[in-house]
């Protein structure tokens, strides 16, 4: 008899929490912002889970944290489609239940929008952040703390050149080159969400008038603490030749501030620096423009400056994509810093190599992905000899109907009270997002 008495005091609590489920959340010590697709979360909850969605909460440690779930498909419900979106630090856990609470909180805005002409205007509510999204969907930081100017400007935007009218399987010509920004696609639909205690997300579909088949569906969310996620995906309805294809961000922080500093960890493989036979670090030394933090060394150079690039107009090219880069005013102590949410590994291959994402800073321009100009410069090096054709009609990446290319990037704004604090800091913010993980 005691044993089946056991059984039933052993059973009774697994019935009970039977009516909650808690996904896993963890980041590291400093908040990284979440997106998260309803559809995902249903990925990850039991087949026998019916989650009522009024129960949802984010906790971490014993405090549940502010979040907001956007109706991105337009719906009116919750679906698939719509996101979770909220600030992770350290371990926490979005938990559901089978039953619906006694009450269900009502939360503010942390953000208002005003339509202005062919923008829109979102200011927090208490007056710290200032942005504007234009009829793109792309998005202007003018405003953070008591710093006033254009921060960053056109978050998000592509930069795509290529072979728009390629016949390269048929006869083997490429056609005429064309290069141009998302700035010059149509806009297919955007749609600025409702603001939320947390965030405030645009989506946009963007349309190639000349790149025949060449999407870019771009997501983008300003958080109250001054990060910027991007998700940007291209998406290919026929075949393209493409040299370019890159997301970047214009005007950060310089020219608003002419004091401003690039700043970034030391390059893994950097094009010249092999062509030289001296690692990227003596590269720089040469170049004055190692600063060191930690006894690690770090590049620091004037941003408007072109730091006399060995070859091309670039500050540099052909480069290795790293943890963290940012350009950081010791004036104003604002800075704007692009995070990668993982280091991606470097093919020992060079070719293979030089076909994946690089970084290049030229123009003002943080541009992250494939550029695959060639020029001669490869071959007048020994250590770089042969390893690429210099026939264009080999360069380009090739891209059939139905591929994608995402890239995930989060841009952080930030305030630091000098260059070896903003490392400091950059090193902890990149770190924690790269812990992030729901789910696992």
């Amino acid at each position: 008899m005691k044993r089946y008495i056991w059984f039933a005091i052993l059973i009774l609590p697994a019935l009970l929490m039977g009516k909650t489920f808690e996904i896993p959340v963890v980041a590291g010590n400093v908040e990284v912002p979440v997106a998260i697709q309803i559809g995902k979360i249903l990925e990850l909850l039991p087949n026998d889970f019916d989650p009522v969605w009024e129960s949802l909460t984010v906790k971490f440690g014993a405090s549940e944290v502010a979040f907001q779930i956007d109706d991105v498909d337009g719906n009116g419900r919750i679906s698939a489609p719509d996101h979770l979106v909220f600030l992770a630090k350290g371990k926490g856990a979005i938990v559901l239940s089978e039953e619906a609470p006694k009450a269900v909180k009502k939360v503010q805005p942390f953000f208002k929008i005003e339509k202005e002409s062919a923008k829109w205007i979102v200011t927090t509510t208490d007056g710290t952040m200032k942005a504007e999204i234009n009829e793109k969907g792309l998005i202007a930081v003018t405003k953070f703390g008591n710093v006033e100017g254009k921060i960053v400007d056109e978050v998000g935007i592509a930069r795509v050149s290529g072979w728009p009218e390629t016949t390269y399987y048929i006869d083997g010509k490429l056609g005429n080159h064309h290069e141009e920004t998302s700035g010059a696609f149509r806009t297919v639909s955007l749609k600025v969400l409702e603001p939320g205690p947390v965030a405030v997300g645009v989506v946009a579909h963007l349309k190639s008038e000349r790149f025949s088949g060449l999407n870019q569906i771009l997501v983008t969310y300003i958080f109250k603490n001054g990060d910027i996620l991007v998700d940007n995906t291209f998406k290919f309805d026929t075949y393209t030749d493409l040299m370019k294809l890159q997301t970047m961000v214009t005007r950060p922080v310089a020219p608003a501030f002419d004091d401003a500093q690039h700043i970034l960890p030391v390059f893994r493989r950097l094009v010249w620096a092999d062509q030289l036979n001296i690692t990227p670090l003596e590269y720089w030394l040469e170049r004055n423009a190692i600063q060191y933090v930690d006894k690690l060394p770090y590049i620091v150079f004037p941003a408007s400056s072109n730091m006399k690039p060995l070859w091309w107009g670039a500050t540099y090219i052909f480069a290795s994509m790293e943890r963290f880069r940012s350009n950081y005013s010791p004036k104003v102590k604002v800075g704007i810093a692009e995070i990668l949410p993982q280091i991606p590994v470097i093919a020992a291959d060079y070719q293979k190599w030089l076909d994946s994402d690089t970084w290049v800073y030229e123009s003002l321009e943080f541009r992250d992905g494939i550029f695959k100009w060639m020029p001669g410069e490869f071959d007048a090096y020994e250590s770089t000899k042969n390893v690429y054709s210099m026939k264009v009609e080999d360069m380009p990446n090739r891209y059939k109907a139905g591929d994608t290319v995402r890239h995930l990037r989060l841009y952080h704004v930030y305030t630091a009270s000098n260059i070896e604090s903003a490392i400091k800091w950059l090193e902890e913010k990149s770190a924690s997002f790269r812990t992030l993980k729901v789910g696992e």
